[in-house]
């Protein structure tokens, strides 16, 4: 429940309690829509493995029949599930959050260890970095706020905290949510900032507080990687109400064209200059790290 209400802040678009009541309700649907799919895929390698439909329907509580009616026909045109995989720059900084966390003589990696990680690389080290957030400055707060053995306490590896692994779970939650059905779903690391930034108890939230961060912020910038609702093949659909005109929006975001928020024309997309100017940053970034 813990990750669900996670993910259901960092996909609402405010901190109103009916936001958040309305991403949690769209975060069930979901995650029953899920579990459907989980089952199927379930019955299928069953099925794969040469199990007949009675037996199969034993273990499901109905009637060889029952089972068959209801699971033939979606096994057939149904495709196996794509798995979820982590990208480079989340891979980055979860090797980071450890490294951290050892340099701090510690046996678990915490959401403050997560968050000096995310300033690695990607999307999540542009937006701390715009809203002035360092690794030196989440150090320090770090250290304020939390009680660091001054010597090694323990031996062998270092893992993982409980809330570390909650926010990791949110984080994979939030980008299945949000991945379209039809591709892998690739947990980043801006589902993962989201996720420790807008849990009101993590130890990164209170390290973020401690520097004067706004979370509405965070949020905000990372819009348009988070919170776009897709259609099945990943593209908001553009149907509305008959014999009415759309207004042109941002492929990536989903905003409307304003006076403030120009677009910019592709094959069938568009970007606005808030997309443009985030990906120049990243870009930027990444051409001073020499890669």
């Amino acid at each position: 429940m813990a990750q669900l209400i996670q993910a259901a802040h960092a996909r609402a678009t405010s901190d109103d309690p009916l936001d958040v009541l309305d991403a949690v309700l769209t975060l069930a649907r979901d995650v029953s829509a899920r579990s459907d799919a989980a089952v199927d895929q379930a019955v299928r390698q069953a099925r794969e493995a040469g199990y007949s439909w009675t037996v199969i329907g034993e273990r499901l509580g109905v009637s060889r029949q029952a089972a068959r009616q209801r699971y033939a026909d979606r096994l057939a045109q149904a495709p196996a599930p794509i798995g979820l995989i982590r990208g480079r720059d989340l891979e980055a900084a979860l090797a980071a959050a450890l490294a951290a966390a050892e340099a701090d003589h510690l046996a678990e990696a915490g959401t403050e260890h997560i968050l000096l990680g995310l300033l690695t690389d990607g999307v999540a080290a542009a937006t701390l970095e715009q809203l002035g957030v360092s690794r030196d400055k989440i150090r320090d707060a770090s250290h304020r706020l939390f009680d660091y053995p001054s010597e090694p306490t323990h031996e062998g590896r270092t893992v993982f905290s409980a809330e570390a692994q909650a926010a990791l779970a949110g984080a994979e939650q939030l980008a299945t949510e949000r991945t379209p059905t039809c591709e892998p779903v690739a947990v980043t690391t801006p589902q993962l900032l989201a996720v420790v930034a807008t849990n009101p108890g993590s130890r990164a939230r209170r390290v973020l507080n401690d520097l004067g961060v706004d979370v509405a912020d965070i949020k905000r910038l990372l819009h348009c990687y988070i919170n776009v609702p897709r259609t099945p093949f990943g593209r908001r659909s553009r149907r509305g109400r008959p014999g009415k005109k759309q207004a042109d929006r941002c492929s990536f975001c989903g905003h409307a064209r304003s006076e403030e928020r120009r677009l910019v024309a592709g094959p069938d997309v568009w970007i606005c200059s808030e997309c443009v100017a985030m990906c120049s940053e990243i870009l930027a970034q990444s051409t001073e790290a020499g890669t």
